[in-house]
């Protein structure tokens, strides 16, 4: 028989449930004591269930064991012998549920609530992006961020603001330098075809004047040889031998030849082509040489690519070989990551660059810094030096964050572009097809950042193809 009142520990037994009382004609129940742990009177955490069937937050019962140095139930006093606890999964979503209203009941006087916590959240965390109460400060979770910049909502309300508003000053400036490039490509074609018509206007009106007094000589020489006609019967001229040419030749000698004059206005027109085709496409490629940044035409630097790589004779394009190739191995080569490494060197400025990845079912793009480690297995992350992007298994795009950030993209890449603004501390992905945004690094870089290709193993044939710097070349070359 099970003793009544204190037990050995000095908790008391939970005593019954008041009766449910009567409010305004209906039965009502306080759930929400019925959901308290009986250790610490507050809602359960992480709930498990005895083999006595009481139930209490697994931290509880667990400094309640190291304190007693034994382990019994503090309900009924039942031994038990180790600490297997069982989670009481169904307890805990009634648990949440009923943390979730209360957090809505509190939601009503407009202040913001943490879930876990039952705090106000009066603070905001830049490294999770998302606001937070005090109690999060401690979670076991943050611990592993490599930095924790935590400001007051207010402060990070006009940060943003501030930002936001930067933001849109970016764009207004960059589409008023697009505006007035496409203004004074405008002007040049009106230049242009202005040049064009009046130097056509200009041949009309030679040619007029040549038709005009060509005709005024044919009208002259017609009248002459028509006053000569009345006193002379031509066909008995003609008729008659010997045939006197000095006499008649003129006649037909001073009548202008084609050789003299072309009868025509329009000796040239306008060159339609220039002005009326594709126009758009044309400016467009006149263009690219003010957009910053354009896309770099990179190149691969054979000294870091992984034996199994084979590099083009451009240095453009890496494919993944079946064949280990003998190659000198310097400090500078991968000799466990299929990888290579771009030719040139990022301390500063702004860059983009566009690599076609086809129909590839793996692939990593993205920047790393020059100290990454060159020899052996290593981890991808920011803090080790990697800011990339990846896709697996044909559809799973990837960045390299801590824990890896899954990526939703609605259309398979056919080429990626990469985007580094090395002061502004961005790295940015692009799906070069619709140049949507695939994801975005935000970092402080130091140091010598290089771009970072990796095909990927053949995987059976199916990701075979080579991955291939893409050039776009500009009207002058």
């Amino acid at each position: 028989m099970q003793n009544c009142g204190l037990k050995e520990g000095g908790c008391p037994q939970k005593q019954e449930p008041p009766p449910p009382t009567m409010a305004s004609g209906h039965t009502t129940l306080n759930l929400e004591d019925e959901l308290n742990c009986p250790l610490c009177l507050q809602l359960f955490s992480d709930p498990v269930i005895l083999d006595c069937g009481h139930d209490f937050c697994r931290q509880c019962i667990l400094k309640f064991w190291d304190n007693q140095n034994r382990e019994t139930c503090p309900e009924c006093g039942q031994v038990f012998q180790d600490k297997t606890l069982k989670s009481n999964r169904a307890l805990g979503k009634l648990v949440k549920k009923s943390r979730n209203h209360t957090l809505n009941l509190k939601l009503k006087g407009a202040k913001p609530y943490c879930i876990d916590h039952e705090e106000e959240l009066k603070l905001f965390c830049e490294t999770d992006r998302k606001l937070i109460c005090v109690m999060c400060l401690d979670r076991r979770d943050g611990r592993s961020h490599k930095a924790h910049n935590f400001m007051l909502i207010n402060e990070a309300v006009e940060i943003y603001k501030d930002q936001s508003n930067k933001l849109q000053t970016h764009i207004t400036t960059e589409f008023t330098k697009m505006r007035s490039v496409l203004d004074e490509k405008q002007q040049n074609l009106f230049t242009d075809l202005s040049t064009q018509e009046n130097l056509v206007l200009s041949k009309m009106e030679v040619n007029l004047r040549k038709i005009q007094d060509n005709l005024t000589r044919t009208q002259q020489l017609l009248s002459n040889v028509q006053k000569r006609l009345d006193y002379q019967d031509i066909y008995a001229m003609l008729k008659e031998p010997p045939f006197d040419e000095k006499r008649y030749g003129t006649f037909f000698t001073e009548i202008p030849t084609e050789d003299d004059y072309q009868p025509t206005i329009t000796e040239g027109n306008l060159p339609i082509g220039i002005f009326q085709g594709p126009v758009q496409y044309r400016v467009w490629k006149q263009v690219i040489d003010v957009i910053s940044p354009a896309p770099r035409y990179l190149t691969l630097n054979a000294n870091t690519a992984h034996p199994r790589l084979l590099l083009s004779e451009d240095l453009t394009v890496v494919t993944y070989g079946d064949v280990k190739q003998e190659v000198k191995d310097n400090p500078e080569r991968f000799d466990t990551c299929v990888c290579v490494l771009g030719s040139e060197a990022f301390t500063s400025g702004k860059h983009y660059w566009e690599v076609q990845v086809g129909s590839k079912t793996e692939w990593d793009l993205g920047v790393v810094k020059e100290s990454i480690g060159r020899k052996g297995h290593t981890t991808a992350t920011p803090e080790s030096g990697y800011w990339i992007v990846w896709l697996r298994n044909g559809n799973e795009y990837k960045a390299t964050t801590v824990p890896r950030t899954r990526l939703t993209v609605p259309r398979k890449p056919l080429a990626i572009g990469v985007y580094l603004d090395y002061e502004g501390g961005q790295v940015s992905f692009y799906n070069v097809d619709n140049m949507s945004h695939l994801y975005t690094f935000i970092d402080t870089f130091s140091g010598r950042l290089f771009p970072y290709f990796s095909p990927g193993i053949n995987d059976d044939g199916e990701n075979s193809e080579p991955l291939r710097i893409l050039r776009i070349k500009c009207h002058d070359e």
